[in-house]
């Protein structure tokens, strides 16, 4: 039994209906009386006419725990926090919460790249002549590796099937690794000899380099071509990209990189297939 003037304080203090905090905090009545019943909400109970008053301080409680469940943590983690009154306790949860949200964060710019990287690229078949090399700048890019095994005889897609599947296994493993833009490379060495055969996987992002598996293209000038199903064979491409570097006195310092952008079937399911064509030069 508490006293009237107990009664008066709290009543001073709790003077907030229900329907009148809800108002306040943006939600309903069945939320508040769910965090009641869960004992992480608590208002006064008058227990002269048993209602129910929240205090305006309340409401910052309110907001804190709305935060916290946008941020993925249960109702019954917020309830030990609040219930253990542990500085310790709320800095592990909430640092916790921080590191999922920015690995979620991180997750959803890397998409954002890829799809920013590809539309730049198909883009560009808009511009120049399938099949005819030139010299342009294109965006930093960092790229991630998968060396293909049996090199010597990797000419063709199905030729490297298990790569391309443990390329695409780790990059499902690891945060940092981006699966759209694929491609191959051919060593370049290789492509002067007219040896066209592939030698890593690949994949290629805006993102900065993640100081773990991607590293940066050597240079942002490159000769490049763009190939479709209607552009002269493939390997008179290559060949043609080669004459061009040489022609025009430049160094090649990378790779032959070939992207595979996306393969389209009409009505009558005619293939159509975009490749972006690219070697660093200096």
């Amino acid at each position: 039994m508490i006293s009237e003037d107990e009664r008066s304080t709290r009543r001073q203090e709790y003077s907030l209906t229900v329907g009148q905090f809800a108002k306040l905090c943006l939600t309903t009545r069945d939320t508040l009386r769910h965090y009641y019943e869960l004992g992480i909400l608590t208002p006064w109970v008058d227990p002269s006419n048993g209602y129910h008053y929240y205090s305006a301080s309340q409401i910052s409680s309110f907001f804190f725990i709305s935060t916290m469940r946008q941020a993925g943590c249960s109702l019954a983690e917020i309830g030990n926090i609040i219930h253990s009154l542990s500085k310790e306790g709320i800095l592990r949860l909430v640092n916790a919460r921080i590191l999922d949200m920015q690995r979620e964060l991180y997750s959803i710019n890397k998409k954002i790249a890829a799809l920013h990287l590809g539309m730049w690229i198909l883009g560009q078949f808009e511009k120049k002549k399938p099949g005819v090399p030139f010299l342009a700048d294109i965006p930093e890019m960092s790229v991630t590796y998968t060396a293909i095994r049996k090199k010597n005889s990797a000419y063709h897609t199905a030729d490297i099937a298990k790569d391309i599947s443990a390329h695409l296994a780790k990059s499902a493993s690891d945060d940092g690794l981006s699966t759209f833009l694929s491609g191959v490379t051919i060593a370049y060495e290789d492509l002067l000899k007219k040896r066209y055969v592939y030698n890593n996987v690949i994949s290629l992002s805006l993102l900065p380099p993640d100081g773990h598996s991607a590293v940066l293209l050597p240079t942002t000038r490159a000769v490049l071509c763009c190939h479709d199903h209607n552009a002269p064979d493939i390997d008179r491409t290559y060949a043609r990209m080669v004459s061009y570097i040489k022609k025009n006195r430049l160094k090649a310092c990378s790779d032959l990189f070939s992207v595979s952008m996306i393969n389209l079937y009409d009505n009558e399911t005619n293939h159509t297939y975009y490749k972006y064509l690219f070697v660093c030069v200096e």
